[in-house]
Formats: structure tokens, sequence, C-alpha cells
């Protein structure tokens, strides 16, 4: 069996390597390197700069003439922290892609202790390993872009619910609650964490007052919300938990192009190239009321062609899922995506149903990452499938796979039993202790 001391020597290389490997690439590409004009990157380094210069969270938005207004297009959390940075360090992108790089390690030490804890030590060191050289999580640390920080917020909240279930108490949960509250405002898709939390949490505590303790999860989660949604209000006298582009992409994903044209399918397109709908969101000159006349229509087209909803769910989960890029893309991302994402879906989708009867079995509350996984599948549904959205679910895809790798290498008569054993799997919720 491995000591304690050789685990976290183990741990401590990954994230060394991990950092390391993501550095690497940073300099290659250019650590400095400014932000495509007219890209993602472009508009979270606007507001981020913006805010560092005490101009507030301002900049572009779709369709609006004064490229510099007050702004809620985007959901803050990103920029914010880019804001932090810029305030010390200057308008310097170096600085971003080596916070990435830390967020980026620090999420390997993540993955092992969420893999520790639902399985054992050993399957927690294989998917810290194989994300540690993850192309896709390698690539998204050099890129200005909200996938980094959202997946490591992402992975420490559910594991912050599992230690939860470790040692229920008032102050876990409302931890839990600051990481999804900091996951929402980073990526607004996290709200559909909330009803698999809630199942989860019921199901896992249902005998037990720690069901009242896990209530201030949601007080928690509210109070993060709150100054962005009154900061929103006295700027738009709306309601705006998040952005003011939900309806955008509802549309962009929800439309006749997307089930017309073959390269879309499961996709989406820009809701302005869509030619019926163009002049309807043009026409405002202000993002709210554009998202508002763009949500309508999406929600009128979806009602008008009930016989195209199984084909869109259909298309929508095979992009989801699809370890194969569109033609577009380069072929050097067409070919990582295929050889890294390729086999974890393979070896993910076999471990699922099994892991999630023996979890439910033996009241292992390690099935909050069956849940993680199908909240990203409910996302694809009801907007479209698209490779961004899915990274923050490939660490635990990861987990997974390490599973089904060890269960394969028993299996086979593997000499290594005491490092891979899925062992945690026959002891209850409230059976094993907390890792250091």
């Amino acid at each position: 069996m491995m000591s304690e001391v050789w685990v976290r020597r183990c741990v401590w290389g990954l994230v060394v390597l991990g950092f390391a490997i993501r550095l690497g690439l940073g300099v290659a590409r250019g650590l400095d390197a400014p932000p495509a004009p007219g890209s993602d990157a472009e508009e979270y380094d606007t507001y981020a700069w913006n805010m560092a210069q005490g101009r507030g969270y301002r900049g572009m938005s779709p369709d609006v003439a004064d490229q510099d207004h007050l702004t809620a297009y985007r959901p803050p959390g990103t920029s914010v922290a880019w804001a932090g940075v810029y305030a010390v360090t200057g308008h310097r992108y170096a600085a971003i892609r080596l916070l990435n790089c830390v967020l980026g390690a620090a999420t390997i030490a993540a993955v092992f202790a969420i893999g520790r804890r639902c399985f054992s030590p050993g399957i927690g060191l294989l998917a810290s390993a194989g994300y540690a050289v993850y192309p896709h999580a390698i690539f998204y640390s050099s890129e200005l872009l909200s996938e980094t920080q959202g997946t490591l917020l992402f992975v420490l909240y559910l594991l912050a619910c599992l230690r939860f279930a470790d040692g229920p108490s008032w102050g876990r949960a409302a931890w839990a609650g600051v990481l999804l509250g900091l996951t929402m405002l980073t990526r607004p898709a996290a709200l559909f964490l909330i009803p698999f939390t809630a199942v989860w949490a019921f199901w896992t505590f249902r005998r037990s007052w720690d069901l009242l303790r896990f209530a201030a999860l949601p007080v928690t989660t509210g109070a993060c919300l709150v100054p962005w949604i009154v900061r929103n209000y006295l700027v738009f006298h709306a309601f705006i938990p998040f952005s003011t582009m939900g309806g955008s992409v509802l549309l962009q994903g929800n439309n006749r192009l997307v089930c017309e044209d073959p390269s879309l399918r499961g996709y989406s397109v820009w809701d302005t190239k869509i030619p019926e709908y163009a002049a309807a969101l043009k026409a405002p000159n202000d993002e709210l009321v554009r998202d508002q006349v763009a949500g309508r229509l999406a929600k009128e087209w979806i009602r008008a062609h009930p016989d195209r909803w199984a084909f869109l769910a259909v298309a929508k989960l095979e992009r989801a899922f699809t370890p194969f890029l569109q033609d577009r893309s380069p072929r050097l991302y067409r070919l990582g995506m295929l050889w890294s994402w390729g086999p974890v879906l393979l070896l993910s989708l076999a471990a699922f149903l099994p892991t999630l009867i023996a979890m439910f079995r033996s009241g292992n509350p390690g099935w909050l990452l069956h849940a993680g996984i199908a909240h990203y599948a409910v996302v694809s549904l009801v907007f479209f499938g698209y490779s961004r959205y899915r990274h923050p679910i490939e660490p635990l895809c990861l987990v997974l796979s390490a599973a089904a790798v060890a269960f394969a290498w028993e299996r086979l008569g593997g000499t290594l039993r005491g490092f891979l054993v899925v062992s945690r799997l026959a002891i209850p919720a409230r059976g094993y202790p907390t890792p250091p």
C-alpha cells in the first residue's frame, strides 16, 4: 500500500509537471501576445483593464454603437480576477497566462482529491496524472479565456460538497455555496447544477439533520450574486443575475439554420447571421433589449417547431460529447481532440453506469460526479453542444476513466491492486476519513 508521504510527493510532482508544461506552451505561443480583435478574449480583457483603471465594468457588446458603455454582456468572474492582476502588474497579458498556469496546476491537485474521495488514492493519482498532460487543459491555460478559471471553481465546488459529506458542518456548506456562486459568476451554465446538487443532497442526507446544515449553501451562493445583481439593477433597471447574452445563446442553438446546415448540426450560428432575425437584433442599440429580443425569437421558434425537438436533442448531445471537431478547425486541434478526449470519452462511458450503481448501493456520495456530468448534458440540450462548454466536466470524466482502467487492470490480473483498487465503493458516506 502507498504511504501518505509518497502520495503527497507524487501529487506535488504532478502539479509541478503540469505547471511546467502549461508554462512551456504559453512561452511557445507568446506569453504576452494580445487577444485577437473581435474575440471573446478581447472582451474579457477590455472589461478587466477598464476596472483596473477605476472606470467600472465597461466596454463593447454586440450591435451597440458605443463600444465603451457600462455592460453586463459577459459574467464578471473572469474579468474581475484579471482586473485584480492588472492592478498589480499593469496591462500585461503574460501575467494572466501565468495565472492560468497556476490555476491549471491547482486543478491537478483538485482532481486527485476528488478521485481519492470517490475511489482510492491510486485512482486519484492516475486521474490527476492524466489531467497534468491533458492537451485540452494545457491549451486553455495559454488562452485568454474563462475555461481554466471556471473549471477550477467547478471542480472545487464539487470537492467542497464531498467534504461536507465527509463531515457535515455549517461552515463547509457555506464554503461550497461561495464556490458555487463564484462558479456561476464565471460560467453561468453552472446554474443548472442547482437541481442536481439538491437531488444529491436530499438523497445523501435524507435520514439526517445534516440536510438542514446543507441549507447554508444556497444562502451563501445568493450572497455572492447580490452585488452583481444590485449593480446591474442600478445600471439597467432590470434583474440581470449573470449576463445579457442568455437570450442570444439560446437563439444561436435553436433556429432554422442549425437544422438545415449539416456543418452546424448540434452546434450554433451567430444570431445576426440568421437572415430573418438580423434586423430585429441590430435595431435596439441596447444590449439588454437586444438580448430580450433574441430570447423571445428563440422561444417563438422552439414553440413553433416541435417536430425539430428530437432532431435537435440528438444532434446537440452528439456535438456535446463528440471527439471530432468541425472540419474548419485546424488539423492539429482535430487530432489533439480525437486522441485525448476520444479515449477518455470511451472509458468514462464504460465506467459511468457501473460506478453510479455501486455508489448508490454503498452509500458513497461520489455519485455527485455523475450529476456534474449530467448537468452538462442538460445545458447542451437547452443551448448547443460545444467543446469549450464541456471542458469543466472533463476532469470528472478523467476520474471515471481512471476507475475503468483500474478495474480492467485488476480483471487482467494486474499486480498493483494496492495502488488502484476501487476500495471506497464499499464504504458508506460517513465511514471514510478525510484525507489530509
